[in-house]
């Protein structure tokens, strides 16, 4: 069956039979998203509903569906003229959103003026919408994990001594001859455990502004009996700001372990040697805490052409001529602001900044924030949501901003991505005299996607005169930050003593600059205080924040996420198709061949050596990839009537689709931290992500189904299907250890995880699928019980990556669910019409090797939601409308492995709509 999933409320993207790679074509062709240029499936968060007349869903392809998906594809269906009554058809919508979180009530109003005469038609649709959606979070925050365990000796007292002056949280361990071989962090005797141990734990709460605009145009003229022209045009144009406030509870060294695992569960589960434990509840000496807003700006705009002329001139022989064209923008901005509650004294000169005098000379940071570790606080997981627990001195300072010291400013990962695409393609059909058909076409089309990715970075100290040695033209730095010193020797700005200056300039929260920006936050956690945080509007404008603090902010562009892809594909099929009696039994069948012949055109760049201070490698040059594959795609379909009310239905295809464009182009980003355990602190290189490899195929699968229908009414039936998929290719996720990854100073210094993809093969995804849709009036019930109707589909979906994770389970592939159920009770008759759905998916894979820990799977919990809608015909021209979603509050909960392993939590509001439409 089709599931979508939720984007802060609304619907954002599409699987089929438990897996994503799902096409979705506008009117029987490829279109570009605003918020898709890179992927292969759409975003529909920025494709307003209201501009279509319906969708179709196709889970057995033909030879003909061009552009399939592997598992499905979905065909999106504007509306045109011709499809209208003759005549003027007017109508119009106006509703209010509201949220019950944001408590925000939100305008759109859509339209539609269209005309239908005797051989020309035009269609002129609009919608526009201006939403606050509310989206919070909690639990650990996504940097990643370790397992740390218990190991450790009399002059080395292991991880678990962090933060307290070497000494070990625990009780010694000794074995037969006396030596200490560890320390019972968990009281169990033992030094045999290890703990998963998060980087940072976190809640905040985004708002999310969606202004969507789009329109659609449709003109059709029969130009005589047998030729008839249609053009169509397809616009949307989005402004999106994801405004978030909240904190982090972390480490300061990277994966430390400044706790004890005070609630703890042995797995069973053995890494390396060592019990792997769940934790419930982590006991701090209290680390960094740092209140933190940022803000995502994202304007998106895409247009999508048709023209097509469609030639009939006999009963037998029909073609059609058609071109495409389209092309999307999509630029997005971010910007970051953070303040610490520590007094700093964690990082260079004791929490003392070192600045010229020109700035205003050195200053202490935050003189009146918490010294790290000497406080206890605990972040309690059994209830399955965080809940925090701080000393009445934290809860004393984090009410005042004045205690409050800013750390880091910041601007990275902005992209702006362009794309366009273009096709012609050329069908026919012929009918025999016998009723036998035979279908063929031929399609060229190309596909190209430009990504730049950049960093905002700031010169510091330009022309600073106070040591021989500084560089006139200062130097560049990405991080902003109070733990960054210009001490590398790459580009290094110091005082006349020789010290490095400081980067990042601090100031209190209640400092002028901030005045009216600084707002108190309620964040959804248990036990976390009201924090102080920047008003996220603040960074509306990313490069006039920058400036405002760092002026001279240049766009630096990060080669490892900017590329080039080009795809351009040349296809052809040939399709029979016929009807008949075989056994008895009247059938209909089709058959055909399609041939997709792929090029494939990728530019990379070539990073060079690491920059200080965040900045991104060199650009070193380009790497081009050419490569070609030629796909043979056979697609067969037969339907036999066994009875008047009886049908069976059988289907056997080949499918490919192509991969998201970053997964192509897609380069090594490094993840660094800074080690204060060294002096002077330097930022190493900790994990990294490689995101593409222009070598990967594509997806590629086998499909076979078979399934009956009975028809029980006019408009009931029950339907039953099982269904395979041998994946033969599939993109899966692993880890690798490098050893050519060098800290951000140059230096190769240990080996890193990194996170990169891999191409699987012989996977399989296997079920059962049922649905059933009753009518209560097709029973013969009268009245106003025979308005009662309902529709409910069940899906068994057993998919194998070939994968375990660390409890033995053999993993799916990623995105699906075993069970997913969908069920409505739908009321229609006296012109009011009624219905609440149910959507239920079980545990869904969301990642596997998480942190680098193979076997170390995130699942997302079950869902249920509960949706309802109703509307009334006041006259035959105008009706009233509602609609609720969410009703139950649902949230998208995730655990690592086991579910006593709490992750985090998305939290989504109830959303309502009350609305009134016209139509003349």
């Amino acid at each position: 069956m089709c599931r979508s999933r939720r984007e802060a409320g609304e619907g954002g993207a599409v699987n089929i039979r438990g897996l994503p790679q799902v096409t979705t074509l506008m009117n029987g062709e490829q279109f570009l998203g605003a918020n898709s240029v890179t992927t292969v499936q759409p975003n529909f968060t920025d494709i307003p509903s209201q501009l279509f007349s319906g969708a179709t869903v196709f889970k057995s392809p033909t030879a003909s569906l061009q552009q399939a998906g592997l598992s499905g594809t979905v065909d999106l269906l504007t509306r045109r003229p011709m499809d209208l009554k003759s005549g003027l058809t007017l109508s119009a919508a106006a509703e209010g959103q509201y949220g019950d979180k944001t408590e925000k009530w939100s305008p759109s109003a859509n339209g539609l003026i269209a005309y239908h005469g005797d051989r020309f038609g035009v269609l002129v649709s609009a919608a526009y919408s201006d939403l606050t959606l509310g989206n919070s979070f909690r639990g650990i925050q996504d940097y990643g994990v370790a397992l740390n365990n218990e190991g450790g000796s009399a002059t080395n007292q292991g991880a678990f001594a962090t933060g307290n002056n070497g000494v070990s949280r625990g009780r010694p361990v000794r074995n037969g001859a006396g030596t200490i071989i560890g320390y019972d962090v968990n009281g169990d005797g033992d030094a045999n455990d290890a703990f998963i141990t998060p980087q940072s734990h976190t809640a905040w709460n985004r708002i999310t502004n969606r202004e969507r605009f789009g329109a659609n145009a449709s003109l059709q003229f029969e130009i005589n009996d047998a030729l008839k022209l249609t053009a169509d045009a397809f616009y949307t144009r989005q402004t999106q700001y994801d405004r978030t406030a909240g904190f982090q509870f972390q480490n300061v060294d990277w994966l430390s372990s400044p706790f004890l695992p005070t609630k703890s569960r042995d797995t069973g589960a053995v890494v390396n040697g060592y019990n792997v434990n769940t934790v419930q509840e982590y006991t701090y000496s209290l680390p960094s805490f740092d209140s933190y807003s940022e803000t995502f700006r994202t304007k998106s705009e895409s247009q999508n052409y048709n023209v097509q002329l469609d030639w009939q001139p006999s009963d037998q022989f029909k073609g059609t001529v058609r071109g495409i064209y389209g092309k999307a923008s999509r630029k997005r901005d971010q910007a970051y602001t953070q303040f610490s509650l520590t007094n700093g004294t964690q990082w260079a000169y004791n929490g003392v900044g070192n600045y010229p005098t020109s700035v205003g000379g050195d200053r202490q940071f935050n003189p009146t924030g918490y010294q790290i570790y000497s406080q206890t606080a605990t972040v309690d997981y059994s209830s399955g949501a965080p809940v925090f627990g701080f000393s009445p001195a934290f809860l004393a300072q984090a009410s005042d901003p004045s205690r409050y010291g800013l750390k880091t400013i910041s601007s990275e990962g902005n992209q702006y991505q362009n794309g366009d695409l273009w096709a012609v393609r050329a069908d026919g059909e012929y009918t025999a005299d016998n009723g036998v058909k035979l279908s063929f076409g031929g399609r060229y089309g190309e596909r190209s996607v430009d990504q730049f990715t950049f960093d905002r970075v700031s010169p510091f100290y330009a022309g600073n005169t106070d040591n021989p040695g500084n560089p006139a033209g200062g130097c560049l730095v990405k991080w902003k930050a109070f733990d960054v010193n210009l001490n590398d020797n790459k580009c290094a700005v110091r005082d006349a003593q020789g010290n490095a200056y400081t980067a990042g300039y601090t100031r209190q929260a209640n400092d002028p600059i901030f005045a009216g920006l600084i707002k108190q936050y309620a964040l959804p956690a248990g036990g976390a205080p009201a924090l102080y945080a920047l008003d996220p509007h603040a960074m509306d404008d990313s490069e006039a924040w920058q400036n405002k603090f760092y002026p001279g902010s240049q766009n630096l562009v990060n080669p490892a996420d900017s590329f080039t892809v080009n795809v351009s594909q040349i296809s052809g099929y040939g399709q029979v198709s016929g009807e008949g009696v075989l056994f008895g039994m009247p059938f209909r069948a089709n058959g055909g061949l399609q041939v997709v012949n792929t090029r494939l055109n990728v530019r990379q760049n070539i990073v060079g050596a690491p920059q200080p201070y965040g900045v991104s490698g060199v650009d070193a040059g380009d790497v081009v990839t050419k490569r070609e594959f030629t796909d043979f795609l056979p697609a067969f379909n037969v339907a036999f009537d066994i009875t008047d009310k009886l049908r069976a239905r059988a289907a056997f295809s080949k499918t490919m689709t192509v991969l998201d464009f970053l997964q192509w182009g897609g380069g090594l980003n490094v993840n660094y931290a800074i080690n204060t355990q060294v002096n002077p602190a330097r930022f190493e290189a900790r994990t990294a992500d490689s995101r593409g490899n222009p070598n990967l195929n594509p997806w590629r699968a086998t499909n076979a189904e078979a399934s009956l229908e009975y028809y029980t009414g006019r408009s009931s039936l029950v339907a039953v299907g099982a269904f395979y998929i041998s994946v033969d290719s599939f993109i899966t996720t692993t880890t690798e250890t490098r050893n050519d990854i060098p800290d951000n100073d140059g230096v190769i210094r240990r080996p890193v995880i990194t996170n990169t993809l891999a191409q699987g093969e012989g996977g399989t995804l296997k079920g059962i699928e049922a649905s059933a849709r009753q009518s209560l009036a097709d029973y013969g019930v009268n009245g106003f019980l025979g308005g009662f109707g309902v529709d409910a589909n069940y899906t068994l979906s057993l998919g194998d990556a070939g994968l375990v994770d660390l409890a033995g389970n053999n993993q799916p592939f990623q995105d699906n669910s075993k069970h997913q159920v969908n069920a409505a009770l739908w009321f229609e008759k006296y012109g009011l019409q009624a219905r609440v759905a149910y959507n239920y998916r079980s545990k869904r894979l969301a990642s596997s090797n998480y942190g680098g820990i193979r076997g170390l799977a995130q699942y997302q919990q079950p869902t249920n939601y509960l949706d309802a809608s109703i509307s009334y015909d006041v006259t035959p021209q105008f009706s009233l409308y509602g609609q609720a979603s969410n009703l139950t509050g649902e949230t998208e909960r995730y655990y690592l492995t086991w579910p006593d392993q709490v992750f985090n939590e998305n939290i989504y509001e109830r959303r309502f709509i009350a609305g009134v439409r016209a139509k003349f």
